[in-house]
This record gives C-alpha cells, sequence and structure tokens, in this order.
C-alpha cells in the first residue's frame, strides 16, 4: 500500500480520535457535579479508567496516525512548494511530539495521583494542578503548532489547487481558530469573551 493510501487511513483515523474525544470529554464524562477543585479531582480518580482509555485514543492514537498523515501530506505537496513543505514537516512532526509528550504525562500521572490522594488530598491537588498546566501546554491549552501545520498546508493547497478549495478555506478557518488559543489567557482577549 502506498504512503498516500496509508495517509487517507490515517486522516480517517485522526478524524475518528476527534469524535471520539469530544464525545468521552464533553458528554459521557459528565463532571457538572463536581464544581470544586478538590471535588473534580475526585471526579478523575473515580473515572482514572475512562480517562486512561480516552488519552489512549486521543493522545497516542492521534500521535501515531499523525507521524503517517504528516509524511502522506508532504510527499503530496512537495512538489508545489518544497521549502514551506520541509518547514511544514518539522512543525508536524513537533506537534506529534507534543500531543504524544502530554499525553504519556497524563497516563504516568494518574497512577501516582490515586497513591498519593489516600495518603494527602490537599498535596495531591497542588500535583495535580503542576500536572495539569504541563500537560496544557504541551497538548492542549494551546493549538498554536497544529495551527500553524494545518495554516501551511491550507495555504500550498489553495495555491497549487491541491485537493477541493473549500477544503482548503476549512483548513485556515480551523487554523486560525488554533492560532487564537495562544491569547486565550491575554486579558483583552478574555475581556472581549466576556463581553460576547
Amino acid at each position: 500500500m502506498t504512503i498516500q493510501k496509508w495517509g487517507g487511513i490515517a486522516a480517517i483515523t485522526e478524524a475518528f480520535t476527534y469524535i471520539f474525544g469530544f464525545v468521552l470529554f464533553f458528554g459521557v464524562l459528565d463532571a457538572s457535579g463536581y464544581n470544586t477543585p478538590e471535588r473534580y479531582l475526585e471526579f478523575i480518580i473515580e473515572n482514572r479508567d475512562t480517562f486512561f482509555i480516552g488519552y489512549l485514543v486521543s493522545g497516542l492514537l492521534f500521535s501515531f496516525a499523525l507521524i503517517i498523515l504528516v509524511q502522506s501530506i508532504y510527499q503530496r505537496f512537495k512538489q508545489a512548494s518544497p521549502e514551506l513543505m520541509k518547514f511544514t514537516a518539522i512543525v508536524g512532526c513537533l506537534w506529534v511530539f507534543l500531543v504524544l509528550a502530554s499525553s504519556l504525562i497524563f497516563l504516568t500521572s494518574l497512577a501516582a495521583i490515586v497513591k498519593y490522594h489516600a495518603l494527602d488530598s490537599e498535596q495531591t491537588l497542588i500535583i495535580y494542578r503542576t500536572i495539569s498546566i504541563v500537560v496544557d501546554a504541551l497538548g492542549g491549552g494551546i493549538e498554536l503548532v497544529g495551527a500553524v501545520w494545518l495554516l501551511a498546508i491550507s495555504y500550498v493547497g489553495l495555491k497549487s489547487k491541491i485537493f477541493y478549495a473549500w477544503l482548503h478555506y476549512w483548513g485556515t478557518l480551523v487554523a486560525v481558530a488554533g492560532i487564537l488559543t495562544l491569547f486565550q489567557d491575554f486579558s483583552f482577549y478574555q475581556k472581549i469573551l466576556f463581553l460576547s
């Protein structure tokens, strides 16, 4: 099977992991009654197996599928813009590393959180908050790296008429949304959100 066919399978897998993650983390794992940090930590501990499976799929499976997709996109687009696609491939690999690292940190932290929570719940909350900052910084809090990868691909695709134009316009829109996550803690940005 060619890298392009593997890339198609990887793209479908990526879509599946996103849908799975949204359904699991925003639907199945309902933390509405756990409205304090202490209670939310208890929620994670109570549902740690579900969180583990969630990160296996939306973190690890996503990362390995993304490796194939990055290679496939590079092979397909490199003739159109060789230098930009070299940059894009590196950014894509960097994105893989960040998602993989953040997922592995979260997965390995689950057992430690359960262990320490039984000994000292207050200290465990501090540990969990620290882990959350690291995981968010690497993998989910700011989507800049993935957004830059997608924006570059969309630009080359539009310029060289690779695939459908609407697909690249959609990619550009998603990329811009990802770039805006960089400013989510910027005070001016938060004021705009609160006004709307």
